[in-house]
């Protein structure tokens, strides 16, 4: 089993490389973080986050090249970091940020991932942020059944 998180980081590449065969199940694991973090923020009273489809097809690709690049970073060797990434996709951002997660063999991958997150004072910071208003979250899934999370984090 394998588990890795990044960093949070205060700074997204519309470049969706999905394959069909999994396309639905990834879909459904981004859906099911979504409503998992924003019962943390319930739970911490804080406002939900928006759901927004631009940021997830960010969020998507950064997850593809990150599996398929194999590495695991805020900073993508060829787009940049999350700031450059959501403004090369013509999202005009006031206050970004990004939390990344990979992992192979968990049962879940979805609480996997929240738990992981809130375990780590830098990922917590961002799901629980006032600042933060809308979300995208982007799952890529690996030959080997690894799953490459981001979910990017803004506010407009």
């Amino acid at each position: 089993m394998r588990f890795r998180s990044g960093a949070n980081f205060i700074r997204i590449v519309p470049l969706l490389l999905v394959l069909p065969a999994y396309g639905q199940h990834a879909h459904s694991i981004e859906r099911r973080i979504f409503e998992a973090i924003n019962q943390v923020r319930q739970e911490n009273k804080l406002p939900a986050l928006k759901w927004n489809a631009k940021i997830a097809e960010v969020a998507r690709s950064h997850s593809s090249r990150m599996a398929s690049k194999r590495f695991f970073s805020h900073d993508d060797p060829k787009f940049g970091g999350p700031d450059n990434r959501l403004s090369a996709a013509g999202i005009a951002w006031r206050l970004c940020g990004e939390n990344i997660f990979e992992e192979n063999g968990q049962a879940d991958p979805v609480r996997a991932a929240v738990r992981g997150w809130m375990q780590s004072s830098g990922h917590r910071k961002n799901i629980l942020s006032r600042g933060f208003t809308h979300t995208g979250i982007g799952v890529a899934l690996g030959r080997d059944g690894t799953y490459t999370v981001t979910q990017m984090f803004a506010a407009f």
